[in-house]
């Protein structure tokens, strides 16, 4: 990235640090299992984030969510499954990435813990860039993905003995 000049008085380059947002996590789902959809028209027109919504970082036709960075927590210790979908303007509804998740022994408070485990199954084309990061460490674990060209985000969970799953994203 190019640093952006100023000048002063004196007619002298002086460097001004580089530009960036720093975005915090927001709760983008709260609740139990959803059924994943089994037709897929075109025209999706809603999801549980859109990206092009201001409080999200959209500006008219442009996200400035390209990448996203999600992490979980649900009431209880368990494991699951949650399909991630994306859309945009006028397309259908597709797969981003299906995750095996399991909530463990990291506490956030209470009885709530984070996912610490997350195995991931890349549904996009963009494969190379849907990861998982500190997975099965006793930590919190990561998913990421490019989002670029959709601005529907939509979450398909399917829990087995986690209850209240929350979901957060951020973007890069």
């Amino acid at each position: 990235m190019d640093s952006i000049k100023a000048t002063g008085n004196t007619n002298m380059a002086v460097e001004v640090a580089q530009r960036t947002s720093i975005s915090s996590y927001t709760k983008v789902y709260d609740g139990g299992d959803v059924t994943e959809p089994t037709a897929f028209p075109l025209g999706v027109t809603s999801g549980d984030m859109d990206l092009l919504d201001s409080i999200k970082g959209g500006r008219g036709l442009e996200t400035k969510a390209n990448y996203l960075s999600i992490i979980m927590t649900g009431d209880q210790a368990g494991t699951g499954t949650v399909l991630i979908t994306g859309a945009c303007d006028g397309g259908p509804e597709e797969g981003v990435a299906s995750l095996a998740i399991t909530v463990g022994s990291v506490a956030e408070s209470g009885t709530r813990r984070w996912a610490d485990t997350m195995v991931l199954t890349a549904l996009t084309l963009a494969a190379c860039s849907t990861l998982v990061a500190d997975t099965g460490n006793s930590r919190v674990a990561k998913f990421g993905s490019d989002f670029i060209g959709l601005r529907y985000v939509k979450f398909y969970p399917t829990l087995t003995t986690i209850t209240n799953l929350r979901i957060f994203a951020r973007y890069f």
